[in-house]
């Protein structure tokens, strides 16, 4: 076969394999379904992880209640520790540092939200700060690969999160939440 007969039969598969759809499917998962298994996070897991550490932290917070009155509390961004590092993971740590920022803002419970970035700004133009953060949210995602007998990647991902008071440093309540998948080699999140 000549390379000119390689090349029109590459072409040519190459067509017949973008019209045939050779690619996954993309589709809308309707609201409040379930998404299916993925490598990585789906927004499912996502959701999961913000609802278990707002439920977490509820259970905990009347530790902290004063009566009549929201401790502040400043949620930093979440760190990305995983072997995926780069877009997706650090999309996963934002999103979930994200959902709980906007989760305890909008719930009433015994906690408020301290907006970092307002604080700066109002510094920066001179204005007194009024309210101070009593505690200070921090968490980070990491990431352990386990190959299986089968070649097949059983996958950890750990939520760690922390609340540590301001005043003491001392790190008041902490929640590990682990999310486990297990995928086949080739779909595994390794870098």
């Amino acid at each position: 076969m000549t390379s000119r007969a390689i090349m029109v039969a590459a072409v040519l598969a190459a067509g017949m394999a973008a019209t045939t759809g050779c690619t996954t499917p993309s589709r809308v998962i309707p609201a409040g379904a379930t998404a299916e298994v993925v490598a990585g996070f789906s927004q499912d897991d996502i959701d999961s992880v913000v609802n278990t550490i707002l439920q977490e932290l509820n259970k905990a917070s009347p530790r902290y209640a004063m009566p009549g009155k929201r401790r502040v509390v400043n949620v930093k961004d979440f760190t990305n520790d995983t072997l995926s590092r780069g877009m997706h993971a650090d999309f996963l740590a934002k999103s979930i540092g994200e959902g709980v920022r906007d989760n305890l803002t909008n719930m009433n419970g015994n906690f408020i939200v301290f907006n970092e970035r307002m604080a700066a700004n109002a510094a920066a133009a001179g204005q007194p700060i009024t309210v101070t953060p009593e505690f200070v949210l921090f968490g980070e995602i990491k990431q352990r690969n386990m190959r299986k007998d089968n070649g097949d990647i059983y996958q950890e991902f750990v939520v760690n999160v922390r609340l540590v008071d301001v005043k003491t440093n001392l790190e008041i309540w902490q929640k590990r939440i682990p999310l486990r998948k297990e995928v086949d080699a080739a779909n595994a999140m390794n870098g």
